[in-house]
């Protein structure tokens, strides 16, 4: 496909280099034109009519020169795959010489030797990216115009400049009309005007790659410096709920320890009316201790029926007190899920919690709908409640990010556990409307082994 486009490349820059040797054949009547209002201006004595005469010279020779300079240009990149120096430079003076063998027009090089320098110099400060070419392609036609103004300055003659026969029949007019001093004026002003404005267009050019390249530095630096400081409070937070779960087992395991004394106290003393209290509170031990288990282990994942896990989120939400409306629909004979119980009901409230707040007080539904989709079990939980802004929907993954004035770790934490679960989380949002979000989650097989059922038997 490359080696597609270096060839078209290069059949068109020779299409280009071709057409500026063979124009003069095509278009005869240019030069008739310049040497009939040559004569004209001197017959009439009108060194305004020289003046036109010596922009027609200048725009036919640029036509000329500019389809071998461009047409050159575009060869040495086909045939090296960048703009190499040496390859347009020998292309272009390839071209120059057979012009003027073959056309007879006795130009000096001087001029050319000029324009290539300015080029291939100027060409260093042009970033190599989308439009380099284009943005060299106007240098090119910038600095060809000051060159050729340079042919018509009277005083630089006797350096070898503007030697073929047109450019020395205006000039010899010139020093008739006006001394040579119009030329010498004017073609001086043109060729420093143009050579300028090559220079300061180069050099913008130049300053805007060299501030698009910093600001895009910037931009990484400022990406790296997020993501840094997303991975210290994470690893804070996660770092201090771990320490705070893990000292939470010293007293419970103490308070069990209490409770089974005092059972075995009662008991022995025949005591059978507090006996159904001490067998609740044992078994709420026994949960508060499977709950940190799970949530110190978070790799911990076991087979689960849907609505058995939304029965436990639910019932630890507390919606009763809460002016909320809601409603959980389950597809019928849903497979199980495999998940860690806790941390992933955890994300789930997180959302639910996020929903009730949205509503400020004020009344609201909430609906919970599950389906199986192929192999995967989708959990939309969708609400009415103020929205979230189109151009917050990217940035509520991202941990420290909060329009509530709060930690702003609830959504990145539902993401982390949600992708922990070879899961994926989307949310759909209309603010002023509602806010959906998607967890699709892939079917626990039965029989099927899991990597992390493997690392916990090791």
């Amino acid at each position: 496909m490359v080696q597609k486009k270096h060839m078209h490349i290069g059949i068109i820059g020779m299409i280009l280099f071709l057409s500026g040797e063979f124009l003069p054949l095509l278009n005869n009547h240019w030069t008739g034109v310049i040497v009939a209002n040559i004569h004209q201006s001197v017959d009439l004595q009108d060194s305004g009519l020289l003046l036109v005469t010596s922009f027609i010279y200048i725009a036919a020779y640029f036509v000329v020169f500019f389809f071998i300079y461009f047409g050159s240009m575009l060869m040495a990149w086909a045939f090296s795959g960048q703009m190499g120096p040496l390859m347009f430079i020998l292309l272009v003076l390839l071209g120059l010489s057979l012009f003027n063998q073959w056309h007879h027009d006795h130009f000096s090089y001087h001029s050319h030797f000029l324009a290539l320098g300015m080029i291939t110099f100027l060409q260093l400060y042009i970033p190599k990216q989308k439009y380099f070419y284009l943005i060299l392609s106007i240098i090119i036609f910038l600095v060809l115009v000051s060159i050729l103004w340079l042919q018509l300055i009277p005083a630089l003659t006797v350096f070898g400049f503007g030697t073929d026969d047109l450019a020395a029949s205006i000039k010899i007019v010139d020093n008739y009309f006006t001394d040579s001093s119009l030329f010498n004026t004017l073609a001086t002003i043109f060729f420093a005007v143009f050579l300028i404005i090559a220079i300061i267009f180069t050099l913008l050019i130049h300053l805007v790659d060299k501030q698009k390249s910093t600001l895009k530095n910037y931009h990484l630096q400022e990406e790296e410096l997020e993501e840094t400081r997303t991975a210290l409070v994470e690893s804070k937070v996660y770092e201090e709920i771990n320490m705070l779960v893990h000292d939470l087992k010293t007293p419970l395991v103490t308070l069990e320890g209490l409770l089974s004394l005092l059972h075995m106290k009662m008991h022995a003393q025949n005591i059978t009316t507090m006996e159904a209290h001490f067998e609740r509170m044992n078994q709420s031990a026994e949960k508060m201790k499977d709950m940190i288990s799970e949530i110190l282990h978070e790799d911990n994942k076991q087979p689960i029926p849907v609505n058995e896990l939304l029965e436990y989120v639910t019932s630890h939400l507390g919606l009763n007190e809460q002016n909320v409306d809601l409603h959980i629909n389950l597809e019928p004979d849903l497979p199980t899920i495999y998940v860690n119980k806790v941390r992933f009901s955890r994300a789930i409230s997180n959302i639910l919690e996020n929903a009730v707040k949205s509503f400020a007080g004020k009344a609201g539904y909430i609906d919970i709908d599950v389906k199986r989709i192929d192999e995967s079990i989708l959990i939309c939980i969708e609400d009415n409640g103020t929205g979230i802004k189109m151009t917050h929907l990217d940035d509520i993954w991202r941990t420290g990010f909060s329009t509530r004035q709060s930690s702003g770790i609830g959504l990145s934490f539902v993401k982390k556990v949600v992708e922990n679960h070879q899961g994926t989380i989307t949310v759909d949002s209309v603010k002023g409307s509602h806010t959906q979000m998607t967890i699709s989650l892939p079917i626990h097989k039965e029989g099927e082994t899991h990597v992390d059922d493997i690392a916990d038997r090791r």
